[in-house]
């Protein structure tokens, strides 16, 4: 299964725990960026087909200007 990952500043991170999404501390950069993790469903497919990024990630209650990069993996 894929998963859409939102990598996001550590300042978005209460924001996050409090939207109750799934994250991660980065693999990469350790505490300094945190990986929401979107699992790809047919409807988030669409949404993120239908919706320029700064709206997808809105859609979840993050702050677009926290988001570093996002990607499927």
């Amino acid at each position: 299964m894929f998963n859409i990952i939102i990598h996001c500043n550590p300042s978005e991170l209460d924001n996050i725990k409090e939207k109750g999404l799934q994250y991660k501390e980065s693999p990469r950069f350790g505490f300094n960026e945190y990986d929401v993790i979107i699992p790809l469903t047919n409807e988030v497919d669409k949404l993120h087909n239908s919706l320029e990024d700064e709206e997808f990630v809105q859609h979840f209650g993050i702050n677009y200007n926290n988001v570093n990069c996002i990607e499927l993996v």
